[in-house]
C-alpha cells in the first residue's frame, strides 16, 4: 500500500536535496549509484509528514545525519522516529562530524543493519505464511484479465492496478522483457505521485524475495507473488501459481494489439479463465 507524501514534506525534500550540508553531500558520495551492497538509496525524500535525510526503500532503512541543533531538539526527534517505526522503518542517527571524519565508521555502521538475504527453509518473517495469503500451487486455477489500454498510459495504469494488488494483500511480479522499459518503470513506481511511491525492487537486485512488487525479465517468481503483470508483450511463460494474470497491451500499437489477439485465441483454447477490460468514458468496463 502506499505511503502518502504532504505536500509540504515535498516541497521542502526538493529545496533541501538543493542545499545539502557538507556531512550530507560527503554521505551521499558514499551511498548513491548503489556503492553500498548494491542497494537504492534515496536522498531528502519525503515520508508521510517528514523528509528524512537517506532512505533505502526496499530495506525500509533510513539514515539521518546531525549537527547540533538535534541537540536542542530531541523531543522532536523522537516523535519523528516513533512515527518512521511505526510505519515500518528503522532510523540510524549520525553526527556530522562522525560522517565527515569516520566514514569508516558510518559505512559499517548502515552495512550491519542491512538484513542479509535468507538462505534455506527460513524464510523471512515477511515472507512466511502467517503474514501473506495463501499462495497458490497445483490445482491452482489462474485467471486472466486483459487490459486494453487506449486512453491512458502504461505509465498511469500500471502502478494503480499494482497498487490495488496491494490492498488486497497480494504480493506482484511484473515482468519486462525490454532492459530500457524495466528501468522506466521502476523510476515511475518511485515516483508515481507527488504525494506517495510504491515500495518495490528489481530481481537482480538484492533481498528479491522480500519485496511486495518485483520487477524482472525472467519467468521465476522469487517473492511468491500472486499476481503476474505482463508488458509490452513479455512471454508468458508457467503461470502455475498465480491468482491472476494482467496481461497489459496498447491497442494504440498494431503489433501489441495483434499479440494480444493471439495470446487470447490461445489461452482461450486452453480453456483458459478469461475477463477483458476496456477503456471507456466512465473507466475500465468488462467487455468479455
Amino acid at each position: 500500500m502506499a505511503i502518502h507524501h504532504s505536500d509540504r514534506a515535498h516541497v521542502t525534500a526538493r529545496r533541501l536535496r538543493k542545499s545539502p550540508t557538507q556531512a550530507e553531500a560527503v554521505l551521499w558520495t558514499q551511498l548513491r549509484g548503489k556503492a553500498v551492497d548494491g542497494l537504492r538509496f534515496r536522498r531528502q525524500s519525503p515520508i508521510g509528514p517528514y523528509v528524512v535525510d537517506f532512505v533505502c526503500l526496499s530495506q525500509r532503512l533510513v539514515v539521518e545525519v546531525d549537527g547540533g541543533i538535534h541537540d536542542f531538539r530531541e523531543a522532536e526527534d523522537a516523535v519523528r522516529d516513533a512515527w518512521l517505526l511505526e510505519h515500518g522503518f528503522r532510523v540510524m542517527r549520525f553526527r556530522n562530524s562522525t560522517v565527515v571524519e569516520r566514514m569508516d565508521l558510518v559505512l559499517a555502521g548502515i552495512r550491519a543493519a542491512i538484513d542479509p538475504p535468507q538462505s534455506g527453509g527460513t524464510p523471512h518473517p515477511s515472507a512466511s505464511g502467517c503474514h501473506r495469503p495463501p499462495q497458490g500451487g497445483k490445482g491452482m486455477s489462474t485467471e486472466f484479465w486483459f487490459y486494453h489500454l487506449e486512453r491512458s498510459s502504461l505509465d498511469q495504469v500500471l502502478p494503480e492496478l499494482l497498487d490495488r494488488t496491494l490492498k488486497r494483500g497480494w504480493r506482484a511480479l511484473v515482468k519486462v522483457a525490454d532492459a530500457h522499459r524495466l528501468e522506466d518503470i521502476d523510476e515511475r513506481l518511485w515516483t508515481w505521485r507527488d504525494d506517495s511511491f510504491l515500495a518495490h525492487g528489481r530481481a537482480d537486485e538484492p533481498h528479491a524475495e522480500r519485496q511486495p512488487i518485483l520487477l524482472t525479465g525472467k519467468s521465476e517468481n522469487p517473492n511468491g507473488a500472486q499476481a503476474l503483470f505482463i508488458v509490452d508483450g513479455s512471454e508468458l511463460g508457467d503461470t502455475e501459481g498465480y491468482a491472476r494474470c494482467f496481461i497489459i497491451f496498447d491497442g494504440r500499437d498494431e503489433t501489441a494489439l495483434h499479440g494480444a489477439r493471439e495470446r487470447w485465441r490461445v489461452l482461450k483454447g486452453q480453456g483458459a479463465d478469461l475477463a477483458y477490460w476496456k477503456q471507456t468514458d466512465e473507466g475500465w468496463q468488462k467487455a468479455a
